[in-house]
Order: structure tokens, then C-alpha cells, then sequence
């Protein structure tokens, strides 16, 4: 009994690790919420490190941090299937049937017909030109290296000579992160990526300082989104969850963004809540899809941008 008690209580931390991304081991009100000590919580979650490698224990001052590593799409995912990969496999196989020749191995026939996919880490990634595409950028991150990258959004353009530091897969689409000599740090949807030039043997590492790179790489560490801005100043937005959609915006809940903090619980039944944002597109879109069931408290700025795009609307 005591041992099924242990694995249920792992069962449901390992669930609290994948929304929240990481736990303290000293973290009183997630013990609380399970049932014992945060002495308790500090061992199951050393277990949990012991047992999978996608959990790993950081030192953050005196305090010891459990994160999950990896946390894109496709490990929830796996995380959600448990022990059973198959789904994976067969995903993979669509998107490009050449990865497991080497291994030998094919996704039957049967397999393929007990999956269906909504949606796809690699459904941009169909072409074999959007394959090469995303293969260069990979070998250009691991070796460090230079690309010019051609680019359509709005209209065409060149980022000459840019480093591009890490693939990220967001919002359901597949971006690079790269420091443009120009115009500095920014995404790119590898959709719009229509061409990739190899420039030079050298490595940006010559160029940019280690300094510099801790910023960008402690910027992707704690980005919100497509629309975050390294070089902006972040700012608080306060938002009131209506009755109907507060449970949505509690504690423990999965957070909608990484600085998503739960505020308090009207007398109503609404909640309050904060969110950061360095720019406003960071975070309209988000408060417009719950429309009218959340309400912009704060800043003012930023009430009056959201009132004159739903009276721009309304004409």
C-alpha cells in the first residue's frame, strides 16, 4: 500500500514537473498540495532525477531546482504516453521515412493506422528544401558558424552574415534564433527561410563575446513567446479572470506564460493575475482570444491600445 502511495505521489509530481517546468525542492505549498513534507518532496524528486535523465538537479543559491529539460511539444508528448513510443516513431516516419533506414526499422502498416495528427512538429518541414533548410541551420548552431539567410515575411530580405544560436519549436511552428550583425537579436519562422548561404569557415565565437552570449542564451531561457523582445524592458500587465474561466488561472494550473503569477481570488470568484510583456503584441492576441471573459486591469497604455482595437473592430 505505502509503495502504491509513492508512485501515485511521483505520478502526480512528474505531472506538476511538465506544467511548471521546474520545482523546488523546498517548495511548501507544492508539498502541501500533495500531501507531505517538503523533505518528502526534495527525495521523490531526486528519485524522479534518478530514474529519468530529462530531469536535472541545478543548484540556484542555497536551494536545489528540479527542471525538465527538453520541455518542447514532442516530449510532452512522450511524457504523456508513458513507455510507449510507437506514436513517435511513426510521427518521425512521416516526416522524412530516410531517418530509420540506417536502423533497420519500419513503421508497419497497422501502426500508421492507429494514429492521426492534428498537428505536427515537423508539418512546415515537408519539402525536402525545408529539410536542408533546417539541417544546415542545425550543423551551423553545433559548429558555431556564419550563415546569410534569405528571408520573405512582408517583403524580402538578406540577414548577411548572421549566427544562428538555437532551433525552437513555439506556437506550433518551427523558429531560429539568430544575432543579425544589423539589427541584433530576433526570430525567424523557418517557414519564410527561402535560402541559406554558407559564408565562412570562421566562427562567430570570434566576434561575439561570452559575455554577450550568456545574455542571449539567459534571454532564450526565459522568452515568452514569437513576439518577446531581447532588447526591450519588460512590463506587468494585472488581469481579471471572470468566474467562468478563473479555474483556468490558479495555482498549479498550466501556465499560459512563463511569468503567468496567480495574484489572488475575488470574493466573485474571479482571479487576478500579472503577466510580463516587453512589447504589446507579446500578449493582445492572448487576451482577445478570451475575450469577454478576461478583463485588462492595467497598464493604462496598454487598456487603451486593446479599446482601440476592438473599436477599429466595431466600425
Amino acid at each position: 500500500m505505502a509503495d502504491n502511495k509513492k508512485i501515485d505521489s511521483i505520478f502526480k509530481l512528474m505531472e506538476l514537473l511538465v506544467e511548471r517546468r521546474e520545482i523546488k525542492a523546498n517548495d511548501k505549498k507544492i508539498a502541501e498540495l500533495l500531501g507531505y513534507s517538503t523533505k518528502t518532496l526534495g527525495r521523490h524528486l531526486n528519485d524522479l532525477a534518478t530514474i529519468n535523465s530529462n530531469v536535472i538537479k541545478v543548484k540556484k543559491g542555497r536551494n536545489s531546482v528540479y527542471e525538465l529539460v527538453d520541455t518542447s511539444y514532442v516530449f510532452e508528448k512522450i511524457m504523456q504516453s508513458t513507455n510507449d513510443f510507437s506514436w513517435f516513431f511513426d510521427l518521425v516516419d512521416r516526416w522524412d521515412d530516410a531517418i530509420f533506414k540506417d536502423m533497420n526499422y519500419k513503421v508497419s502498416k497497422k501502426e500508421r493506422e492507429v494514429f492521426l495528427y492534428k498537428n505536427s512538429p515537423f508539418e512546415e518541414l515537408q519539402s525536402d528544401e525545408q529539410k536542408n533548410i533546417f539541417r544546415t541551420l542545425k550543423d551551423a548552431i553545433i559548429e558555431k558558424k556564419y550563415l546569410d539567410i534569405h528571408y520573405t515575411y512582408d517583403e524580402k530580405r538578406i540577414h548577411k552574415q548572421a549566427a544562428p544560436l538555437k532551433l525552437i519549436f513555439m506556437e506550433q511552428n518551427w523558429y531560429v534564433a539568430i544575432v543579425d550583425k544589423k539589427e541584433g537579436f530576433r526570430f525567424l519562422r523557418i517557414f519564410f527561410i527561402n535560402k541559406l548561404d554558407n559564408i565562412s569557415q570562421k566562427s562567430y565565437l570570434e566576434d561575439i563575446s561570452k559575455k554577450e552570449l550568456k545574455s542571449y542564451n539567459h534571454f532564450l531561457e526565459n522568452f515568452q513567446n514569437p513576439m518577446s523582445k531581447y532588447s526591450k524592458e519588460k512590463q506587468t500587465a494585472h488581469i481579471l479572470a471572470s468566474p467562468k474561466v478563473a479555474k483556468y488561472f490558479k495555482p498549479y494550473m498550466k501556465q499560459h506564460f512563463l511569468s503567468e503569477k496567480f495574484i489572488r481570488t475575488h470574493d466573485d470568484g474571479s482571479v487576478e493575475f500579472s503577466v510580463e510583456y516587453t512589447q504589446s503584441i507579446e500578449i493582445l492576441p492572448f487576451i482577445k482570444k478570451w475575450l469577454p471573459d478576461l478583463k485588462l486591469l492595467s497598464p493604462q497604455s496598454l487598456v487603451d491600445e486593446l479599446r482601440a482595437d476592438l473599436e477599429n473592430y466595431l466600425q
